[in-house]
């Protein structure tokens, strides 16, 4: 009985990694066809301007909406007027549309005082936040450093060769 016990559990741990893998596979399937069917967009919160209602390392799940149709109270995701490249999120106090293009102030939840300049949208759309994953935003965080995304693309082709060295193994 304790050698069926002992096949039983190296036959799980082999099927393991596939199955790692599977699931991971699935979920990357998941989040392309939300980002390319639903128009999904998502962003690391990095500080905790907007906490409690995000709190750093959460990742903020957006959804673009016409410009013009950001209401006060709306959580956006914006370019930071200081830092080309980097987005925030902060909550909508005040909007001005007599403009051709709209005019947003906002603050972090977590603020004294609103920021201190308007932001003029140039775009068409505005990302706005629909719901938060607390603490996924860590993992996004972590592909800001070139090194780690190496490893990554290395451990993942190795992961293929294991792989695929097992299924011709096994259709021996």
């Amino acid at each position: 009985m304790a050698g069926a016990h002992a096949a039983t559990e190296r036959r799980t741990s082999r099927r393991l990694p596939g199955v790692v893998l599977a699931v991971l596979a699935l979920a990357a399937v998941a989040g392309a066809v939300l980002v390319v069917g639903f128009r999904v967009g998502f962003a690391p919160v990095l500080s905790p301007s907007m906490s409690p209602a995000f709190d750093p390392g959460a990742l903020l799940v957006t959804r673009p909406i016409d410009a013009r149709s950001v209401e006060v109270g709306d959580v956006v995701v914006l370019p930071r007027p200081d830092a080309p490249g980097e987005r925030f999120a902060h909550r909508v106090v005040e909007v001005d549309l007599s403009r051709a293009e709209p005019l947003l102030r906002t603050k972090g939840d977590n603020n004294t005082a609103a920021d201190p300049q308007q932001l003029r949208i140039t775009s068409e759309t505005v990302p706005v936040v629909l719901a938060d994953v607390p603490w996924i935003g860590r993992v996004a965080l972590l592909g800001q450093y070139a090194w780690l995304k190496v490893a990554l693309i290395v451990f993942a082709g190795l992961c293929v060769l294991v792989a695929a060295k097992r299924a011709l193994r096994d259709r021996r």
